[in-house]
């Protein structure tokens, strides 16, 4: 069950916003762009790579998921991000919370987006918190100067993860997938990624 927003508010959501999530024409333009193909290559090097390299020295790897994640940081703030995805890259039950308390603690400010990207490549079935991904769902991030902030982040992911797994229960879903893997047979992406694809590259009109 869709926790806290409800099966009603789950499909209201998605009319809302069906100009993306239901026009298969568009979905199929958007697929065909270059930019989608560009994108689909950059994440395949990543998990491909990921258990081969050591991640926190291999400059390849780092440059690609800098592009790929746009991961517009300081040098000090990149270095404690690659080692502690080094070091954490075999679990892939670790959790939202752990990897935002780190981050944050960086940086002084919380790292939602760039937390949930690094657990998606740990873990390919996780999906991203993203202002793109927000806006599809109707969803906001908290108040910059809100004293839960924290909490209330991981809530909000929570929120994202449970309306993935009522949309993997969609028609609609099934015939995302089913476009995708038209256009990038064998790709080896989860559905989750799949979905993050769609979801990322579909212009915000």
């Amino acid at each position: 069950m869709f926790a806290g927003l409800g099966n009603f508010l789950l499909d209201l959501l998605i009319n809302k916003y069906n100009r993306y999530m239901l026009d298969i024409e568009k979905i199929k333009e958007t697929m065909q762009k270059p930019r989608f193909s560009k994108m689909v290559a950059r994440y395949q090097f990543l998990i491909e790579n990921l258990h081969k390299v050591d991640i926190s020295k291999h400059e390849v790897f780092q440059r690609t998921y800098n592009c790929f994640f746009q991961l517009r940081r300081n040098e000090e703030y990149r270095r404690q991000h690659f080692a502690f995805m080094e070091k954490h890259k075999a679990n892939k039950s670790i959790r939202f919370q752990e990897i935002l308390i780190f981050l944050s603690g960086i940086q002084d400010t919380v790292e939602a987006s760039f937390a949930s990207k690094m657990l998606s490549i740990i873990n390919p079935d996780m999906p991203v918190l993203d202002s793109k991904v927000l806006f599809k769902l109707g969803l906001k991030k908290p108040a910059a100067d809100c004293p839960t902030k924290l909490q209330d982040t991981v809530e909000l992911y929570n929120k994202i993860c449970e309306w993935y797994t009522e949309f993997y229960c969609k028609a609609d879903f099934k015939n995302w997938i089913k476009l995708f893997d038209g256009y990038y047979q064998n790709s080896g992406i989860s559905a989750a990624k799949k979905v993050d694809f769609v979801l990322w590259q579909m212009d915000n009109e």
